[in-house]
C-alpha cells in the first residue's frame, strides 16, 4: 500500500492532466457542443423511469439507438437529473480518474504514472466521445485489483458493474480461476449478476422489465454480423473468407484460457496473472465484433500495463512504438484527412498494435520461462499456497 502523504510531483502531473482534460472537453462537448452519448444515457435514465421502450428510436432526444442494459440506465439516474453540462463533466471525471485509480492501485508508483502518460491520448479519445470504455476498462482493472486482495465480493461488483454497461467486461470472470476459493467466488458472482439484472425492478414492474430486456436482445442481434475493427475484419479483410464471428470468437477465448490450462505451475506468479490481466484487456476488444475507436482504450490499457511491468525486451519496445506510432496518427490530427479517412480508418490500422500484442502476449504466457515465485515487491503479495474450491 502507497503511504507517502503528498503524491510525487510527476504523478500530480498526470493527475492534474487528466481532470484538466475532462474540463476542457466538457467546455468543447457540452457548453460549444452537445455530446450524443451523454444525450442518450440521459435519456435511456428518463425513458426508463417513464416505462418507454429503451431500444426504441428516440429521434427528438438523440441520434442512433441506446445498446447498453437496463440496469445501467438505472445507475445512471443521478446524471440525467444534472444540468447537461454539469452531467458530462461529472460523467468525464468518473471515467477519467476511476482510471487513473486503477492503474494506480495496480501498478507500483513510477510504473502507474508512466502507464498513464502512455494511455492519455486514449483516455482523451473516449472522453471526448463522451464513452463509456475509460471506465469499464477501470473496473475490469479493479476488478483484479480485488482478487489479488482476496476481495471476492469487490472482484464480483467491479465485474458486474463493468458489464451492466458492456457486456464484454465479463470475461473478468475467467480471472477467478487464478485465485482459491473458487466455488465461493461463482455462487457471489451468480447473486450479484442476479441482483443487477432485476434491479431496474426497484422503478418498474417486472412485466416492463422483461419487455426492455427482449428489447435489447433484439437490438443486439442485428449487430452480431458486424466485425468493427475485431479480428475477425481482419481475417475477413486479409483472406477474403466470409465466416461467421461465433467461431473465430470461441476460438479466441481458448487460446486466451489455453495458458490457463497448461501453465497452472505459474499461477501463483505475479506477473503471470497481471500478463493474463493485459491479455484478457486486449482480447476484450480485438474479439468484440463492435469494436470501435474509442473501444482501444481498454485494449491499449492492456498492452501499457504490460509495457511498464515487464522486464526490458527489443519486441516489447517495438510493439509499444507501434501502439504509439498508430495512436498518434489516427487520433490526432498529424497526417493530411484523405490518409486518415482512405486508410487507417478504412483498413482498421488502429487494431493491429492489440492483434500484434495480443499474440505476443500469449506467446509469453505459454512459453516464456520465468521464475513462478518472483513477484515485485511493492505490489501484491502471490496466492497462499493452499487448497481452494
Amino acid at each position: 500500500m502507497k503511504n507517502s502523504a503528498r503524491p510525487p510531483r510527476p504523478r500530480r502531473l498526470v493527475l492534474a492532466l487528466y481532470v484538466a482534460s475532462a474540463a476542457l472537453v466538457t467546455v468543447q462537448q457540452a457548453i460549444l457542443g452537445h455530446s450524443n452519448n451523454l444525450s442518450i444515457f440521459r435519456s435511456a435514465s428518463l425513458n426508463l423511469l417513464a416505462g418507454r421502450d429503451l431500444y426504441a428510436a428516440h429521434p427528438e432526444q438523440h441520434l442512433d439507438f441506446y445498446k447498453y442494459s437496463p440496469t445501467f440506465a438505472l445507475l445512471f439516474a443521478p446524471l440525467a437529473y444534472l444540468p447537461f453540462a454539469l452531467a458530462f463533466l461529472c460523467w468525464s471525471l468518473l471515467n477519467g480518474l476511476l482510471l487513473w485509480y486503477a492503474l494506480d492501485r495496480l501498478l507500483p508508483e513510477r510504473q502507474a504514472t508512466i502507464a498513464l502518460a502512455l494511455l492519455y491520448l486514449e483516455v482523451l479519445l473516449a472522453l471526448q466521445y463522451g464513452q463509456s470504455n475509460a471506465l469499464v476498462a477501470a473496473l475490469m482493472i479493479l476488478g483484479f485489483v480485488a482478487f489479488e486482495g482476496r476481495r471476492q465480493l469487490g472482484a464480483a461488483l467491479s465485474i458486474t458493474v463493468g458489464a451492466a454497461v458492456k457486456l464484454f467486461p465479463l470475461a473478468g470472470l475467467s480471472l477467478a480461476a487464478l485465485y482459491p476459493r473458487r466455488l465461493r467466488f461463482g455462487a457471489i458472482a451468480v447473486g450479484v449478476l442476479a441482483v443487477a439484472v432485476v434491479l431496474p425492478l426497484v422503478v418498474i414492474p417486472p412485466a416492463d422489465l422483461l419487455a426492455q430486456y427482449r428489447s435489447w436482445h433484439a437490438i443486439e442481434a442485428k449487430d452480431t454480423l458486424l466485425r468493427g475493427y475485431s479480428l475477425m475484419h481482419y481475417v475477413h479483410a486479409w483472406f477474403g473468407v466470409n465466416w461467421p464471428n461465433w467461431p473465430q470468437q470461441a476460438a479466441g477465448t481458448a487460446l486466451l484460457l489455453l495458458p490457463l490450462a497448461l501453465r497452472s505451475d505459474r499461477w501463483e506468479a505475479l506477473e503471470f496473472r497481471r500478463l493474463f490481466l493485459c491479455s484478457l484487456l486486449v482480447y476484450s476488444v480485438l474479439f468484440n465484433h463492435a469494436s470501435e475507436s474509442p473501444s482501444f482504450v481498454v485494449a491499449y490499457a492492456g498492452i501499457v500495463i504490460w509495457y511498464v511491468s515487464s522486464p526490458p525486451s527489443p519486441l516489447r519496445t517495438a510493439v509499444m512504438a507501434l501502439t504509439l506510432l498508430v495512436m498518434v496518427v489516427h487520433d490526432v490530427d498529424v497526417v493530411p484527412r484523405w490518409v486518415k479517412y482512405d486508410i487507417l480508418v478504412p483498413y482498421r490500422i488502429k487494431g493491429i498494435p492489440g492483434l500484434v500484442a495480443w499474440f505476443v502476449m500469449q506467446w509469453e504466457l505459454l512459453v516464456t520461462a520465468r521464475s513462478t515465485r518472483r513477484v515485485d515487491p511493492d505490489s501484491f503479495s502471490p496466492p497462499p499456497s493452499r487448497a481452494g474450491a
